[in-house]
């Protein structure tokens, strides 16, 4: 039953997420959040606070205005003062400032959360692809995509 009631609760956090309102995701962190995003880009490295966390995610939605997210599959262990998850989801965005890029990418994410709180983020996907795109909204003068890493 426990374990229904997470895969529920982070099915609603991606609905969350597609409608770009972050702040209820933000408010599931523990101050002292470890998010980490694979590779060394503008949305790579690892934040240590529900801050900079949040500031990456404000970061996603300004470089991706029409991002959404396709979850798979949502697998979760554990009792509830030690709980893993582990979602497969896809990302995709049509087009990055007026140039269709048509982009999808699968998506490894892992959680842990403890007593009701997510303690440690880590995502993990074909960050090729990414730069690549990163690459190509720099060359249309996001100057943003090529941003060194939000950590702290």
């Amino acid at each position: 039953m426990y374990h229904r009631i997470v895969r529920t609760i982070v099915a609603k956090t991606f609905a969350h997420l597609n409608r770009h309102d972050y702040q209820p995701v933000v408010a599931q962190f523990t101050p002292a959040i470890t998010h980490t995003f694979a590779g060394t880009h503008a949305l790579g490295g690892t934040r240590r606070s529900r801050q900079a966390a949040q500031q990456w995610y404000e970061r996603l939605f300004r470089l991706f205005p029409d991002l959404r997210f396709a979850v798979q599959n949502i697998m979760v262990s554990g009792l509830p003062g030690d709980t893993r998850i582990a979602v497969q989801f896809r990302v995709e965005v049509d087009e990055v400032h007026g140039k269709r890029v048509g982009y999808s990418n699968e998506v490894a994410q892992f959680i842990r959360l403890q007593w009701g709180k997510i303690t440690e983020i880590k995502l993990y996907e074909d960050t090729d692809k990414l730069v690549d795109l990163l690459a190509v909204m720099r060359d249309l003068g996001v100057a943003e995509a090529a941003a060194p890493p939000i950590t702290d």
